[in-house]
């Protein structure tokens, strides 16, 4: 089986045997990679480091295991392990910022000292910062209208009046004016990144290189391409403010480099304006500014890096801050999440700390930096990876997901396997777990941890996940999906001012099941444009979805006009360029009566998510019910079709066929259930009959409610049950006092009794568990169920006459371990709460 997963294993220093202990249990996890990070080491790249780099080499050579490296010292990237300070200053982030006066002109003389006054709040610009320009500009008054707006064309440079730190007017006109004073400074507004590289200079990118990523290639070159496959970038910024909210225009320092002011593609005295709103006269500034330093930042920081490894023979991979929008924005983002990705090999997006939450698409409270907007990690944040690995012929569709981490205890295996659905049929196709920690257990860094040294009782069905998440990995890779829809990428229109985000218009269309891919404003600008379509990287589309706003720059009126011209189909929501379109919110139901879905459902159903994708002449198609309450039972009808439609059970990796009745296929989900369809002109051997609960007339047998010897068993003595639960019926044990906080299995044994029928095929359906549930039948396992459905075939393995079962129940760590993290999540109960039965078919 090929290997899509890659888990975080964080590096102390520990000793050897702990090293090799962890390793083997990573690949007893069915994971057959991971990611070395020091979180910290105490010697990075020292001697301390190869020691242990040496050991983990070995021993995953021996299990013909892969490795990539996190790229410093500690996350985000961009310390270079501490050189830039310590060796390099010139190479520190640098800024631009602004002081502003307000003052009422009389007509006569004045002065302005700008020196530094210690502890007072004026005290910027302070005597070290060069000043790049003062400014100064008319006050503009508009009746309902707040904000401090200044009139642009009154805009003059007045730098010629300063000697030293003082400005001096001979005369000064009538009137309210601000004079703006723009300086360069080393003080951001984000302190954890104080010491970190500029990203706009390319030098200070390759000291990180010569610090990190040659000493690794000293050491194990003959590795490279090899075990080594490739350096992990987490989450480098610009880091000119802390937190995901800072779009331009906001009071804040900006990202810069020395010398940029003659790199700009407008008047420097509009600098101000960069700050300062003047009736939309801004909005064009600070796009330009905006469009200026993220190409800088993919020229000289990613593409930097991405070029390094690809000329030694490994890849580039890694994500960006993309949180709340951040990836269009400064602060924690690069301002533009695909030109932030440009130089990497895969494309990469994380979601930790409670951001994608099963259920919650709508912003709630969580451990990540200003809560989470459920609703864009919900419909976009898994798209815009996807898209990027699909439009960008050097990533060849590879996407990851930095994935399950800071969840804090609570999260276990039925979580994930939500989360992880979410991500693969949304495009993800691979996934960084996150983490193995060797620690001692309990540590509170970011949690959960997956195997605690042992005191995790769910580790030992992580190869059950794991396995199920390579194959469904493994499905969409090297193929294509076929959307004919574009939604653009509104990075621009943000920068100008009120916009429509992206995810408004990607819920729209996922909640229709209509595939899509987002594009970007570059993107459409090298496409192919004709007869209709436009094509980026072979993938032809047919519509553009735009989203109304208050600006958008001249090149995508261009496009625009270049697409319409062509008899591509744009829609519009809201207003754009004066133009009327649509409702955002009638744009789904418009276009799915258009019949841009591929598919059509007997009922409406906005969490019922779909993924379509064609490969080796197949079509894979990847239905996943979000909803964590209500099952799905419905019809769908294939709007084209071109072969046999047949079923692929991932958890089991077997196929199975499906009726149709009618031109349409009934199609049955449980919560958290999801299923893949696959359409081919062959049928597989060993085909077998699909789920008789949805699909067949059936009798039943129910398991006694009482009579059951109940036990539980700690992850470090199971499998032997030695804690005597004082219940005999299918219960949740956490109701029961001295149960309420404990972490482990609970195992419910009884005899039932078959009589002799003509029944052929039995399935054994536990109603709802939490969480993990094993059954046992004369001793034999039925398998393993994570999440819903909890069903088991017991065919074969029951015999007429009396039988022996046993269902064993593990929960999580969070029943157990309470911390910081943990407690944004409801302990779950333990046990079984459903009302199991035995269905029966001939």
């Amino acid at each position: 089986m090929k290997n899509y997963l890659y888990p975080f294993f964080w590096l102390h220093g520990e000793e050897p045997e702990v090293l090799t202990e962890y390793i083997e249990k990573i690949s007893e996890s069915g994971m057959q990679g991971l990611c070395i990070e020091s979180r910290p080491h105490p010697d990075f790249v020292g001697e301390g480091w190869w020691r242990d780099v040496d050991h983990i080499l070995a021993e995953l050579k021996k299990r013909n295991m892969k490795m990539w490296i996190l790229d410093d010292a500690h996350f985000p990237t961009g310390f270079a392990n501490g050189k830039v300070k310590e060796s390099y200053p010139e190479y520190l982030k640098i800024y631009l910022n602004m002081r502003r006066y307000d003052i009422q002109g009389t007509g006569r003389k004045i002065r302005i000292d700008f020196s530094l006054i210690k502890g007072r709040p004026w005290d910027r610009p302070d005597p070290s910062e060069k000043i790049l320009g003062v400014y100064m500009a008319k006050r503009v008054f508009k009746k309902g209208d707040d904000r401090d707006l200044i009139d642009a064309e009154t805009l003059m440079d007045i730098s010629e009046n300063i000697d030293g730190r003082l400005l001096t007017l001979e005369t000064t006109p009538i009137g309210a004016y601000s004079i703006f004073v723009v300086y360069e400074t080393h003080k951001g507004g984000e302190e954890a990144t104080a010491d970190y590289l500029n990203p706009l200079v390319k030098e200070a990118t390759e000291v990180l290189i010569d610090e990190v990523y040659e000493p690794h290639y000293a050491h194990y070159k003959d590795e490279f391409g090899k075990t080594i496959e490739g350096f992990f970038s987490d989450e480098p910024r610009f880091g000119n403010m802390k937190g995901t909210e800072w779009s331009i225009g906001k009071e804040m320092p900006l990202p810069w480099r020395p010398d940029l002011e003659n790199e700009l593609t407008f008047d420097k005295k509009m600098l101000p304006l960069l700050w300062v709103p003047a009736s939309g006269v801004e909005s064009e500034i600070r796009y330009k500014y905006m469009d200026l330093v993220t190409r800088l930042y993919q020229e000289n920081f990613t593409e930097v890096l991405g070029s390094w490894c690809r000329a030694h023979g490994v890849c580039y991979m890694g994500h960006n801050i993309e949180d709340n929008g951040a990836h269009a924005r400064l602060g924690y983002g690069a301002g533009h999440y695909f030109r932030g990705q440009t130089g990497m090999d895969f494309a990469g997006i994380d979601t930790i700390g409670g951001q994608i939450v099963p259920g919650m698409n709508y912003h709630h409270d969580a451990f990540n930096t200003g809560g989470s907007n459920g609703e864009f990690y919900h419909y976009a944040l898994a798209k815009l990876a996807s898209s990027a690995a699909h439009l960008d012929p050097a990533k060849k569709g590879r996407a990851l997901c930095e994935a399950f981490g800071a969840y804090g205890w609570n999260e276990g295996l039925r979580m994930m396997s939500w989360i992880a659905n979410h991500l693969l049929v949304r495009g993800i196709n691979y996934l960084v777990p996150h983490a193995f920690n060797p620690k001692k257990y309990p540590d509170f860094d970011c949690p959960p941890h997956f195997y605690a040294h042992g005191h995790n009782p769910q580790f030992r069905y992580f190869k059950v996940f794991s396995d199920y998440v390579n194959r469904i990995a493994d499905i969409f890779r090297d193929g294509k999906m076929p959307a004919r829809v574009g939604v653009l990428y509104p990075a621009e229109q943000e920068w100008g001012g009120k916009y429509t985000p992206v995810e408004k218009l990607t819920r729209e269309l996922t909640e229709h099941q209509i595939s899509f891919e987002i594009v970007t404003l570059d993107h459409l600008k090298e496409a192919k444009i004709c007869n209709g379509c436009y094509t980026i990287n072979e993938l032809v589309f047919d519509t553009l979805v735009i989203g109304g706003s208050e600006f958008i720059p001249e090149d995508l009126n261009q496009v625009m006009s270049d697409l319409e011209k062509a008899g591509v189909n744009l829609i519009v929501t809201g207003s754009i360029s004066g133009k009327e379109g649509i409702s955002l919110y009638d744009l789904g139901a418009a276009m799915e009566s258009q019949g841009y879905s591929s598919i059509e459902l007997g009922k409406s159903l906005p969490e019922l998510v779909f993924y379509e994708y064609k490969k080796d002449g197949k079509i894979y198609r990847m239905f996943f019910n979000e909803n964590i309450v209500d099952a799905v039972d419905t019809t769908v009808r294939l709007k084209k079709r071109c072969g046999t439609v047949y079923g692929f059970d991932a958890w089991k990796d077997k196929y199975y066929s499906i009726s149709e009745k009618d031109g349409s296929y009934r199609l049955c989900l449980k919560p958290y259930e999801a299923v893949i369809w696959c359409e081919s002109s062959e049928i597989p051997e060993n085909i077998e009959a699909g789920n008789i609960v949805c699909d067949g007339s059936v009798s039943e047998i129910e398991l006694p409610e009482s009579g059951w010897k109940v036990s539980f068993a700690d992850s470090m003595s199971y499998p032997e049950f030695t804690v005597n639960v004082g219940t005999d019926r299918l219960t949740c044990i956490s109701d029961l006092i001295g149960f309420e906080d404990k972490t482990g299995t609970v195992r419910f044994s009884n005899e039932i009794e078959i009589e002799k029928t003509d029944s052929e095929k039995y399935v054994l359906d536990l109603g709802l568990v939490s969480e993990i549930a094993e059954v046992f039948v004369n001793g034999k396992s039925a398998g393993v169920r994570i999440c819903e459905p909890y069903t088991f075939d017991l065919s074969g393995l029951l015999a007429y006459g009396k039988n022996q079962i046993e269902i064993d129940v593990t929960n999580s760590l969070g029943t157990e371990q309470r911390d910081v993290i943990s407690h944004y999540l409801p302990i779950e109960t333990f046990g079984i709460i459903g009302h199991p039965t035995i269905f029966c078919q001939k």
